[in-house]
């Protein structure tokens, strides 16, 4: 079975989700927007939009949260996936800054948002450590707090990693609920959702645009495409400047005792490496273990399984004994699909007149993609010109299966580079 359509453990642990509209119960006049895609971004844009009176309907292909959003780790700290050094250099220092502050201000939205009590199941846990496995050190600011190797001995079984830093108001968290919850605040605020609803067409003709899904026809004033780096002919934007890429994430078996004695911390925990580990520990006892990409295909889930446990072997060779004398399996394994530019931006602003994308989050979208979403929505609704940072991020192409074969070239490269900086330092 591929792992792409797998059970993930949110699934088995999830509220119920919210009821949608159905795509033959949308209206026949035109809504002020449409937004495409029923992930993060899209979800934070809907929210957005019906609180401020905006007639606004979301139209997804499967069911929300079926993408990365709702299968990815969990993990939301400030920053992009792209570092603030290269940032700065594709757009300057001041748009890098604003940049930065957009990010930020994503994990504090995110963590109100949590505070909230009907969030409560979305279970925040505060606190993440990330981590060297070379010679690299840190540089701690505010509340971060640098770790070294016999610190972090104290908290990880294991001799893998020689320098952390932990930053205590970074947290881990149960993404799908979290857009559950969302998505029925968006319904109850005015919005609608439409589920099952694959868009095979979008074009402006004169002042409206016409979507189509299935035999039904949507018209709304502006669009905004939320969307993945794998849709179809309906957006060439995204085919051409985005790279649909697989990342993948098993469960073990509950092992509470086990894990109190290699994993003594509640914590999301990352290493620097481009595609290398991260994982957490979940609340009913199991490690989840996120790990590598690929550019073509998608592993199947006994695939992601024995990598889970190669993995765990490497980094934690005692855990990974200790899991084979108890019979501790991995329960689950599963793939997200997720969008990469190839600077590791997104794409946040006009393409087309009243049609905006939102999209290319890749690797680091739980603070990123409600920031830029709320920038977007703020543009629309005439309260800022808030897209000026977002206007100087490039958009190059990725030429299609070149670049795929270039992405899944440069990872196995990093792969080879990281493993070499371990060996010499």
């Amino acid at each position: 079975m591929s792992a792409l359509f797998a059970q993930t453990w949110y699934d088995t642990t999830a509220i119920p989700p919210p009821k949608t509209t159905p795509l033959g119960g949308v209206s026949n006049t035109p809504y002020d927007v449409a937004i495409i895609g029923g992930g993060l971004a899209g979800l934070t844009a809907l929210y957005q939009l019906a609180r401020n009176g905006v007639n606004a309907v979301l139209l997804e292909a499967r069911t929300i949260a079926s993408g990365a959003s709702g299968r990815n780790g969990g993990f939301c700290s400030p920053g992009w996936a792209a570092d603030h050094e290269k940032i700065t250099r594709l757009v300057g220092q001041d748009a890098a800054n604003h940049l930065a502050d957009i990010a930020e201000h994503g994990t504090d939205w995110m963590r109100d948002m949590m505070a909230q009590p009907s969030y409560a199941n979305a279970s925040p846990k505060f606190g993440e450590l990330i981590l060297s496995r070379n010679a690299q050190r840190f540089e701690a600011s505010g509340t971060q707090q640098v770790m070294e190797r016999s610190d972090l001995r104290q908290v990880l079984n294991t001799d893998s990693y020689k320098h952390g830093l932990f930053d205590p108001n970074a947290f881990h968290f149960h993404p799908l609920n979290f857009m559950r919850q969302l998505a029925q605040d968006a319904i109850s605020a005015g919005g609608q959702i439409v589920e099952h609803a694959p868009v095979t067409q979008s074009r402006r003709m004169g002042d409206v645009h016409h979507i189509t899904s299935g035999k039904t026809s949507i018209l709304a004033q502006t669009v905004i495409h939320a969307i993945g780096g794998y849709g179809g002919r309906e957006n060439t934007f995204a085919r051409r400047h985005l790279l649909p890429i697989r990342t993948y994430i098993g469960v073990s078996a509950p092992m509470r005792d086990v894990l109190d004695h290699h994993i003594r911390c509640d914590w999301a925990i990352a290493d620097t490496r481009r595609a290398g580990n991260y994982y957490r520990r979940l609340p009913d006892g199991r490690l989840l273990w996120g790990m590598a990409i690929t550019a073509f295909g998608t592993l199947d889930v006994k695939a992601v399984k024995n990598m889970v446990r190669r993995d765990i072997a490497k980094t934690f060779p005692k855990l990974a004994v200790d899991m084979r004398d108890a019979g501790i399996g991995i329960d689950f394994a599963w793939a997200g699909n997720m969008a990469y530019a190839r600077h590791f931006m997104p794409f946040v602003g006009q393409i087309t007149p009243h049609n905006f994308m939102l999209a290319g989050f890749g690797g680091h979208g739980m603070n990123t993609a409600p920031a830029a979403a709320i920038a977007l929505t703020d543009y629309i609704l005439g309260k800022a010109n808030t897209l000026d940072a977002f206007n100087r991020v490039p958009r190059p192409r990725v030429w299609g299966v070149a670049g795929a074969i270039a992405a899944e070239t440069t990872y196995r490269w990093m792969q080879c580079r990281d493993a070499l900086s371990e060996m010499v330092d």
